[in-house]
């Protein structure tokens, strides 16, 4: 064998080492194994090093929201009218002193005290305060309509926040593997084993990464201003990251639930004592027929007269009794109309309180049962198919059997289900609250307050 064949056969040994070597050597060294990058991706759960409790922020909105603090004064104000409704009007008192004295049998009259005090038929006074107690319980639903709004806010913002903070943290963690792709790539391409384009196409999967991030963080700082609001705080206050909240659990079929709603519910409570209230202002327009009395005393000082007669000079006083005659029934009856027709309208709103509960409770219930159902399915196939895929495509294109397009496709199709399985974990959450805001009652206390009384019947 001549020197020329020899040195040609170790040049293309020594070539052919100087490929594959370095890039075998490049995916152990500049880049982790695929099977380990992606166990060591965040998974939206990672602990964060400044967290926020759901618990806390609620606590805060019910001592400072000032929404919240408005509709508690209206209720306590609404109370103190039962006291007001309820009450008598002032009595009147008066003193007359008279000119020319007018001059009586026993002696002229030289001054008048008297005293009276309008009294109302006694079942107008117990209608007014009825009707007054109503209207304040109807403005206690209200106050607590307000608190399960402002909550149920509160939560949705905050599962908002922990669906941002967990997808940045994914993404983060795509990218750190995509620097990872674009330096084989670019290892590969200098040596000869791979394409320009392969860079390219990296660099650019990098580059729209930091698009998405962007997003998100810019959606953050929207939810941390909403949460801040919420509070009545500087909306320059940092907000923490949200913790990862448990998935609930809905053992109460959808019959059930809509029976708790009918029961419970703030606004339908707040309806059914707006029409209780307005019955009674219609007995109060009906008892116009019956008479208010007005009582009284009056003092007459009389001064000396010109008999002779024991009489002469003796002050005299009376108990006048005054009632008023109804007697213009164009007044009356358009009164109790109105009354009437204020009733029938307070019965349909409570009616279509009702309707809308309905709806609510269902639509809630099958986004719930729709968006865990779905996010399970994401977790336990989707994901880890894409984790498999995405090692086999690597593990393809380390032997040069698969291109680099199919890499990024793979991993484009990991990054995608890993942001909807957070999606919907957190639509999951936000169709619970709603349920739970729509029934007017904390589930899971209420399961817990079925269960009690099973116990407490065995």
């Amino acid at each position: 064998m001549s020197f020329d064949l020899k040195f040609i056969r170790f040049y293309v040994l020594a070539s052919l080492l100087l490929i594959v070597l370095p890039g075998k050597a490049l995916w152990a060294d500049a880049a982790t194994p695929v099977s380990e990058a992606l166990s060591e991706l965040p998974q939206g759960t990672s602990p964060a090093a400044s967290t926020v409790s759901l618990e806390a922020l609620i606590e805060s909105v019910r001592q400072h929201n000032p929404e919240l603090i408005a509709a508690k004064a209206e209720w306590i104000a609404k109370k103190k009218r039962v006291w007001i409704d309820s009450a008598l009007p002032d009595p009147m008192a008066g003193y007359d002193v008279m000119g020319e004295m007018t001059e009586t049998r026993v002696g002229p009259q030289e001054s008048r005290f008297m005293f009276s005090q309008d009294i109302p038929f006694p079942l107008k006074l117990y209608e007014k305060g009825k009707a007054a107690g109503k209207e304040a319980q109807a403005a206690y639903q209200k106050y607590l309509a307000t608190e399960r709004d402002l909550v149920n806010d509160l939560r949705k913002f905050y599962y908002e926040l922990y669906y941002l903070d967990a997808s940045i943290e994914v993404i983060e963690g795509i990218r750190d593997l995509l620097k990872k792709f674009e330096g084989v790539a670019s290892t590969r391409y200098a040596n000869l084993a791979g394409s320009q384009r392969d860079v390219a196409k990296a660099q650019a999967e990098v580059s729209m990464s930091l698009e998405k991030l962007f997003e998100l963080r810019q959606r953050r700082e929207t939810a941390a201003a909403m949460i801040n609001a919420i509070l009545d705080r500087d909306p320059m206050t940092e907000v923490g990251k949200a913790k990862l909240p448990p998935m609930p659990v809905l053992n109460r079929s959808l019959i059930e639930l809509v029976n708790v709603a009918v029961e419970n519910r703030q606004e339908i409570k707040e309806m059914e004592a707006v029409v209780s209230g307005s019955k009674h202002k219609k007995r109060i327009a009906q008892l116009a027929y019956l008479p208010d009395i007005n009582v009284g005393f009056e003092y007459t000082a009389v001064g000396s007269g010109m008999t002779t007669s024991d009489e002469d000079g003796k002050d005299s006083w009376m108990f006048p009794l005054r009632i008023n005659i109804p007697l213009w029934q164009n007044r009356i009856i358009p009164e109790i109309q109105e009354a009437q027709k204020q009733v029938e309208a307070n019965q349909a709103r409570l009616r279509a309180a009702k309707n809308t509960t309905f709806y609510e409770v269902k639509d809630a219930y099958y986004r719930f049962d729709s968006a865990s159902k779905i996010e399970e399915l994401y977790e336990t196939a989707v994901i880890p198919q894409a984790e498999i895929a995405l090692s086999s495509d690597q593990a393809g294109y380390e032997g040069s059997k698969t291109d680099f397009l199919n890499l990024l496709d793979s991993e484009r199709v990991l990054l995608n289900a890993r942001l909807a399985q957070i999606r919907f974990y957190t639509e999951a959450l936000k169709s619970h609250a709603d349920l739970v805001r729509s029934t007017g009652l904390d589930l899971g206390e209420f399961e817990m307050s079925e269960s009690e009384e099973k116990d407490h019947d065995a």
